[in-house]
């Protein structure tokens, strides 16, 4: 009879140092695995902001990423830069344009990121503020109905009004300078017209006059 090798049972002290190296070499994967995972590396995001499809740049454009303290305002130009995260969604934002988002990929492996942002117009119509000094329309009707026109201001606009002083004063009042020069101009005219102007006798009036010399009638 052939005697049988005996069996060795692994205690518990025994499994626990065959397990240690293996929880360790795990202990040293899984953290750096999952910090990998969620790290997110700093981005600078720069660029231009313009309105719609043209090259005009937009100032103090609000960028920023909501619910943090990262943010800035675009310049005179519309120029911008801001230090970001990836994965973070960067928000446009200004009064009378559209918002406008941008989300930095997570798996971005650039340290910069430029971006030219063209803003949509919308124009916000505010509600019509109608400025009334009195309480109610009735109190306006009553204010307008107790008003009285001083007579003096009246008499004075019918006096400047009559036909006879406004001849008066057409009369008296002195040309000005285009009409003195008209004035001048015509009186030019005029005596080169005469200058020239040779007197003229009617063929019927000769024998009249012929008659009158021999008369003796020279008048």
């Amino acid at each position: 009879m052939i005697a049988s090798a005996p069996k060795r049972f692994i205690t518990a002290s025994g499994l626990q140092w065959l397990l240690l190296p293996l929880l360790a070499v795990l202990f040293l994967l899984l953290p750096n695995g999952a910090k990998a995972q969620g790290q997110q590396r700093v981005v600078q995001l720069s660029g231009f902001v313009a309105t719609g499809d043209s090259l005009y740049g937009v100032a103090g454009v609000n960028v920023f990423v909501p619910g943090t303290s990262r943010g800035v305002q675009t310049n005179q130009y519309g120029f911008f830069s801001v230090p970001v995260l990836t994965g973070d969604s960067v928000l446009f934002s200004a009064i009378g344009y559209k918002k406008q988002y941008l989300i930095i990929p997570k798996n971005y492996s650039s340290q910069s990121y430029s971006i030219i942002m063209q803003m949509q117009e919308d124009p916000t119509e505010l509600p019509t503020v109608e400025v009334f000094p009195w309480p109610t329309e009735r109190d306006f009707r009553e204010a307008i109905a107790k008003v009285k026109l001083p007579d003096e201001g009246r008499a004075i606009a019918t006096r400047n009004l009559d036909p006879e002083r406004l001849e008066a004063l057409f009369e008296s009042t002195p040309m000005d300078g285009a009409g003195n020069f008209k004035f001048w101009n015509q009186q030019q005219i005029q005596q080169q017209q005469n200058r020239y102007m040779y007197p003229t006798i009617s063929p019927f009036a000769i024998p009249k006059l012929i008659d009158a010399i021999f008369n003796g009638n020279s008048k």
